[in-house]
């Protein structure tokens, strides 16, 4: 159990984080090359109107995946799956496991980012394939992290956002996600405003148990708008 000197600490060195999305930015997985060859540059191609990710690694070894396979064809069977390859480590963000995979990202020659140190490729949701904005608020968006994950939490504070969608009941939810990354439970709903910029203040905010991440989604049918966006402001500590 954790000394209540360190939940102190903790809680004086927390930091006010906020993360925006907006039209065909979510990013889905972040993947990482972690292979040793150097035959090449590594590459990451959605192609087949998003329906085939390859990843081809530094030793000039390509492995192809078929979106539509059954084996694949939901985020987190996919995220195992790259998770499984010696080459190759990704992390699941802005999606749930049991989000489908195909034909739900852009597609693209995926361009390597430098993002807090680590080089990753990002593989971004088609919100009109989605239909949905989503941001997964978490202590460490990174692939490879340092940070023990046990040891921190986020609180969500406020949820933002505007969008052309379907009004109703439920259609913006907060989900809770495991530490292990295997279990996702709703905790949280509201309903969804068509063409209105709402905020919903959290007051004292959602936190999940240590080490856990919340996902927030607006799912209500999401057509693409230029003005479009999920904002999550949060604190992580």
């Amino acid at each position: 159990m954790a000394s209540l000197d360190y939940l102190e600490a903790r809680y004086y060195a927390r930091e006010p984080r906020v993360g925006r999305v907006t039209d065909d930015t979510p990013v889905m997985l972040r993947i990482k090359h972690v292979g040793s060859g150097t035959t090449q540059a590594p590459t990451v191609v959605v192609s087949n109107t998003a329906s085939t990710l390859t990843l081809t690694d530094g030793a000039a070894s390509a492995t192809t995946i078929d979106l539509s396979a059954a084996a694949y064809d939901y985020m987190g069977e996919l995220c195992d799956y790259i998770n499984s390859l010696a080459s190759w480590e990704c992390k699941l963000l802005d999606a749930l496991r049991a989000d489908a995979s195909n034909n739900v990202i852009v597609s693209t020659t995926v361009t390597a980012a430098v993002v807090n140190g680590e080089t990753v490729f990002d593989i971004l949701a088609d919100t009109s394939a989605t239909t949905k904005y989503c941001y997964r608020v978490t202590y460490d968006r990174g692939v490879q992290s340092n940070k023990p994950k046990g040891s921190h939490r986020v609180i969500l504070k406020e949820i933002k956002y505007y969008a052309d969608l379907t009004a109703g009941a439920n259609g913006v939810k907060v989900y809770e996600c495991k530490a292990d990354g295997k279990t996702e439970t709703l905790i949280w709903t509201a309903a969804a405003v068509d063409t209105t910029e709402t905020t919903h203040d959290l007051n004292d905010g959602i936190c999940p148990g240590e080490g856990n991440d919340l996902v927030v989604q607006v799912d209500a049918t999401v057509v693409d708008n230029a003005s479009g966006f999920l904002q999550c402001q949060y604190l992580r500590e």
